[in-house]
């Protein structure tokens, strides 16, 4: 029908126009979050396009239901003001036929987030996390302090550094000094210190003009090239210092322990349901909360759009919001009790999702009377 498409086109541009606004808002502040972590230097430049890429796809999809919400009450609203909809209820046109063009568009909208939701976005969160992972191997992302003493401990050894100043890459260090003490005797046994075993103790000292944190290519080992300077040996068991001087010295640095926990977000759907655990079974169901969220919104967003003609176009827009915020809240509080196991997972969601169809419909009977 013409009445049909001419609610698609309606729905459509309005539904449209409210995304790109908010998604302007949304990766306007993520932007100047990366450019913010770029200048710090936590956060190498050629990674700041696939971020940005990978969380603009992310908030897209995870605000298709508020805007779809914002922007059919904004069409809507339209038609009210335009006294347009009195005059289609007038040549017989209810609420059904209304639905069926509203459908039109969020059927295949629907359709089209689930197949992101459930096959493409697993990939990309696979993708964001591999990103993080490598950037946090990277020797700009060491974290060295500039200007200040830094403490750490590996296995037995205990570490003091100091970079006097580091250049704009963060990555070569001006003016070196570390400090390593080793000591052992914390882990001597019993049977050892009866036997006249001496634990090994000594201490190595470093300074240096320049240093420099790489990654070896071949190895992948993170390594300290110091250059121009002088080590210290200090064995204390024995008294003995060794110094020497040099133009090159490397020193092996462990590379950082990334903890490899399971990150459900990166699971593919599949995978998911072939887990019976709880954390599973709650990334399955928000995951078919985020699908369902537009229709939903779409059958909740008629009703609440409803005004009088003193009500004007914005009457009823911060109650859908509200709607919405108690929607979205409900749908996270379920999850955290499926993953807590206060609600079975047979259950899951649906009672959330259930709630608002029953409401949706109760506003359609109330102001439209029976559907059709």
């Amino acid at each position: 029908m013409i009445i049909h498409r001419y609610l698609v086109k309606e729905i459509m541009s309005s539904f449209l126009a409210t995304l790109f606004v908010l998604l302007l808002i949304i990766i306007g502040n993520t932007f100047v979050r990366f450019l913010g972590a770029v200048s710090s230097g936590s956060l190498p430049v050629d990674a700041l396009g696939k971020l940005v890429l990978i969380v603009s796809i992310n908030a897209t999809i995870k605000l298709i239901p508020i805007a779809l919400l914002i922007g059919m009450m904004l069409a809507f609203g339209r038609l009210y003001r335009d006294h347009e909809i009195i005059a289609m209820h007038a040549s017989g046109i209810g609420p059904k036929d209304f639905y069926k063009g509203i459908f039109l568009f969020v059927g295949p909208l629907t359709l089209l987030m689930a197949g992101l939701i459930l096959f493409i976005i697993p990939t990309l969160e696979q993708t964001n996390q591999e990103i993080k992972n490598e950037i946090k191997q990277r020797p700009e992302a060491a974290g060295i302090p500039v200007g200040e003493f830094m403490y750490a401990k590996a296995g037995n050894k205990k570490i003091t550094l100091f970079v006097e100043d580091i250049d704009k890459d963060n990555v070569v260090m001006q003016r070196f000094f570390l400090h390593v003490a080793e000591n052992n005797n914390e882990q001597i046994t019993a049977e050892a210190k009866y036997a006249g075993e001496i634990a090994n103790n000594t201490e190595i000292i470093l300074s240096a003009k320049k240093a420099l944190l790489y990654i070896d290519p071949d190895t992948g080992s993170r390594i300290f090239k110091i250059e121009n300077g002088s080590r210290y040996d200090n064995d204390r068991n024995t008294g003995e210092l060794t110094i020497f001087k040099f133009a090159e010295h490397g020193i092996h640095i462990p590379a950082l322990k990334i903890a490899d926990s399971k990150n459900l977000e990166a699971e593919s759907f599949l995978s998911l349901l072939k887990n019976k655990d709880l954390k599973s079974q709650a990334e399955i169901h928000w995951r078919l909360a985020l699908i369902f969220s537009a229709p939903i919104m779409a059958l909740l967003a008629f009703p609440l759009s409803y005004t009088t003609p003193r009500q004007g176009r914005f009457g009823k827009l911060a109650l859908g919001i509200l709607l919405y915020a108690i929607y979205a809240n409900l749908i996270m509080t379920g999850q955290s009790m499926i993953e807590d196991g206060k609600i079975p997972p047979w259950l899951g969601l649906w009672w959330v999702h259930l709630i608002f169809i029953a409401l949706a419909l109760w506003l359609v009977r109330k102001q439209y009377g029976k559907i059709g």
